[in-house]
């Protein structure tokens, strides 16, 4: 029986989800020191944050942890994804890539249309990424890498 090889470009995205996974655990280290801090800085913000701040405490805890439990997730399905990808599984690259780049796609959306108009954002380059290399990510993995991740 001959051993498939991985494509370059399949190994490439596997290092992609793992990176984005890293950066999105910190994201959500930086989230749970955020809710840990955030009742007692209230007196310590610089003026020129106290907005923004003031506008995370409207927010309310429940979309916070919405949000928080969003970044989660999308950062477990990057790893595992990630690692499918390298090691060419069905389930485990193509099925859970799949829905990583869904629910990212879904998270983007709400980012935009339920929080950045409280905190003064909007459609920013952080909304592109987080929109651009899900999509990316569906179109590769039925198309392009289809046949890669059979097994």
């Amino acid at each position: 029986m001959s051993e498939r090889t991985r494509p370059g470009g399949l190994t490439a995205l596997a290092v992609i989800n793992i990176v984005f996974c890293g950066s999105g655990l910190l994201g959500v280290l930086g989230m749970a020191a955020l809710f840990a801090l955030m009742g007692k800085m209230a007196d310590e913000v610089p003026e020129k944050s106290r907005q923004q701040f003031e506008a995370l405490q409207k927010m309310g805890g429940p979309r916070l942890v919405f949000m928080f439990g969003l970044s989660l997730v999308t950062s477990v399905l990057l790893l595992l994804s990630g690692i499918g990808y390298l090691k060419q599984k069905r389930v485990l690259g193509r099925l859970v890539g799949n829905s990583y780049a869904v629910i990212a796609v879904v998270s983007s959306l709400v980012r935009v249309f339920l929080f950045a108009p409280e905190l003064g954002g909007g459609f920013t380059i952080g909304t592109i990424i987080g929109l651009v290399y899900p999509v990316l990510t569906l179109v590769l993995l039925n198309t392009t890498f289809k046949d890669d991740l059979a097994n």
